[in-house]
């Protein structure tokens, strides 16, 4: 009798242990689901770009063609925004025939290859708050013509009615992805009016929706 009883307990024992790792678990996989996701709105999203030489500049925009993110409590946690190459456009010449030359040699393997790379990625890796309301500090990788950099951005982003938008600015070295056309670091004997900027200034504007 005594053995029976001293099963009993230890099967009781085992229970109550199960009972309560299975609840753990049941919590932690509750916690996990709490993320929601934000797609991206392609029409409503834009990328703007700048290049310069020493005396001018161009400018233009490139259109995102995918991207979501994960979202906690008006928190973003992760994501990425995937830009379509193909679309690169230039809106400050005016002469068609000149438009087309700069637009199909930035195309070209000269500068993006967008045949061969016909997208670029970013993807979030983490956001800490920023100085003022809705304002953050977003790191992520940055992979463009086949190669991934680390990036960091100052954004303000915001959340209202099931919507999500964000804006930042950010200046990215070209040669560190592996552009070097005309870049006076590579090419020394470049006269000064042919050599360009580094730097691209890159504007990012992202709505996205639960």
């Amino acid at each position: 009798m005594k053995q029976m009883t001293l099963l009993l307990s230890v099967l009781a024992l085992s229970f109550n242990v199960f009972a309560a790792d299975a609840k753990k678990a049941d919590k932690k996989a509750a916690a996990a689901t709490t993320a929601e996701t934000y797609k991206v709105d392609t029409a409503a999203s834009m990328i703007e770009w700048k290049g310069k030489k020493v005396a001018y500049g161009h400018n233009g925009t490139l259109k995102v063609q995918a991207g979501e993110f994960q979202v906690e409590k008006n928190t973003l946690k992760s994501g990425n925004v995937v830009a379509d190459m193909k679309s690169i456009a230039n809106v400050d010449i005016k002469e068609e025939k000149d438009n087309k030359k700069l637009v199909g040699h930035l195309s070209s393997p000269d500068f993006f290859n967008v045949e061969k790379y016909p997208t670029s990625e970013f993807k979030l890796t983490s956001v800490t708050p920023g100085k003022g309301k809705d304002e953050v500090v977003i790191k992520g990788d940055f992979t463009m013509i086949g190669q991934t950099q680390p990036i960091e951005f100052p954004a303000t982003v915001k959340f209202e009615n099931g919507t999500a938008t964000g804006q930042g600015s950010l200046k990215i070295d070209r040669t560190k992805w592996g552009l070097k056309y005309n870049s006076g670091n590579f090419f020394k004997d470049l006269a000064a009016d042919k050599i360009i900027n580094n730097d691209i200034e890159l504007t990012l504007k992202i709505v996205a929706k639960k």
